[in-house]
């Protein structure tokens, strides 16, 4: 395996894991089809996942 490819793999893991921690999903009950199903939709619509990342973390700063 090359380095690019190992690279490669860490980027998707930080970037998958930045997703799941700043929205309220849960890792254990969510399938790959799903989080594929939420990315295309939230790439569709932006917005929705700007709106629910600022829902996110008023809630979390709230709750501290």
């Amino acid at each position: 395996m090359s380095m690019d490819s190992i690279a490669h793999l860490r980027a998707t893991r930080r970037y998958i894991t930045s997703m799941m921690l700043n929205l309220p999903i849960q890792p254990t009950e969510t399938s790959i089809a799903t989080l594929l199903v939420m990315l295309d939709h939230f790439s569709a619509y932006p917005d929705e996942y700007l709106e629910l990342l600022n829902d996110n973390q008023f809630t979390t700063r709230k709750s501290s």
